[in-house]
């Protein structure tokens, strides 16, 4: 606890667990008083101030523990945020190509009913077509491979899984791998 002496009062500063036991202390006394009246000599003015004491204790009190919290959450956002962002993407290698899926709700844009263009299905530029395919809660996979410095950057033609399941990712990009390391008949 600190003092400071001012010229109409006395600055007090407490701890959290300091402020607590002062707090507990004067609901003590303030309880004592009002259960024997006749017991002790009090002017009525100091029995009003002891509940505005009681009270300013309380919201100071209330205030710390808000100020508290509030510093534990921001300390925390960046460990949430990750853990948020962990849970909506999935990071892998598969066969030499690296894969990203992104949870989330996709529409299909393309006209041609064989060839699939997926939009994320909320951004304020994607205008799903009539009739075109949605799918919601599910992983949208990107494989790339190779390196866009060294000229070998190859991006192939991701697609979205059925379900929301973290294992179909893998099962969906091996087929999209083999389908483009196959051989052309020509």
């Amino acid at each position: 606890m600190k003092t400071h002496a001012m010229a109409s009062g006395l600055r007090i500063t407490l701890t959290k667990t300091e402020l607590q036991a002062l707090l507990n202390l004067a609901r003590y006394g303030a309880d004592q008083i009002e259960a024997a009246p006749h017991s002790y000599i009090l002017p009525q003015r100091q029995k009003a101030v002891a509940a505005d004491v009681i009270q300013g204790l309380e919201l100071g009190l209330a205030s710390v523990q808000w100020k508290q919290a509030e510093a534990k959450a921001r300390r925390e956002a960046p460990k949430r945020e990750a853990e948020r962002r962990a849970a909506r993407e999935h990071h892998a290698r598969i066969d030499g190509y690296a894969v990203w899926g992104m949870l989330g709700d996709w529409a299909d844009l393309s006209n041609d009913p064989d060839r699939r263009q997926w939009a994320d299905m909320f951004h304020p530029d994607t205008k799903p077509r009539e009739q075109g395919e949605v799918r919601r809660n599910v992983w949208r996979i990107f494989i790339s491979k190779g390196s866009a410095a060294l000229d070998d950057f190859v991006v192939l033609s991701g697609d979205c899984t059925e379900t929301a399941d973290r294992a179909e990712i893998e099962q969906l990009a091996r087929r999209i791998i083999a389908r483009h390391e196959a051989p052309n008949p020509s």
